[in-house]
């Protein structure tokens, strides 16, 4: 989804990404080009948001779950994936009566050093998914630009 920062090690540990690159990537979440794709960028921290409505929080509850797990099945896929963090969040919206279920997932990829890591077709579907979509998907180059 949004590309947040390269990975960090310390003592050969990967740490959670900072605060500030996060919040960045969490404000470009915003934009339409930014949503309902992940992105795969090896050597970098990602995140992704799922949202989900219901007229009751339950029904909210359960399409939320199961686009989380479409989600960690094609990512479980990719090699050198692993969640940093998986945040939940449930509100009830007045305007139209309905509630609703977020869920922000920081996830890496990180370098395995294999050949067979391959960021064009992460998993066998990815060329199809990509013809779904009417734009790119925002990848490291964001924050080259910046």
């Amino acid at each position: 989804m949004a590309v947040i920062e390269s990975c960090v090690y310390v003592d050969g540990e990967l740490m959670a990404p900072a605060l500030l690159p996060t919040l960045r990537a969490k404000s470009r979440l915003a934009f339409a080009s930014a949503k309902y794709f992940p992105t795969f960028d090896i050597g970098y921290t990602h995140i992704y948001r799922i949202t989900a409505w219901g007229l009751s929080c339950d029904k909210a509850e359960r399409r939320a779950k199961r686009k989380v797990g479409r989600f960690y099945r094609k990512l479980n896929q990719v090699e050198g994936f692993s969640t940093i963090t998986l945040d939940k969040r449930e509100d009830y919206v007045p305007s139209n009566q309905n509630y609703s279920v977020t869920y922000d997932i920081v996830y890496v990829i990180e370098r395995t050093g294999s050949r067979t890591q391959r960021p064009d077709a992460p998993y066998p579907e990815y060329q199809h998914d990509l013809q779904k979509l009417t734009f790119t998907p925002e990848t490291a180059a964001v924050l080259t630009r910046r």
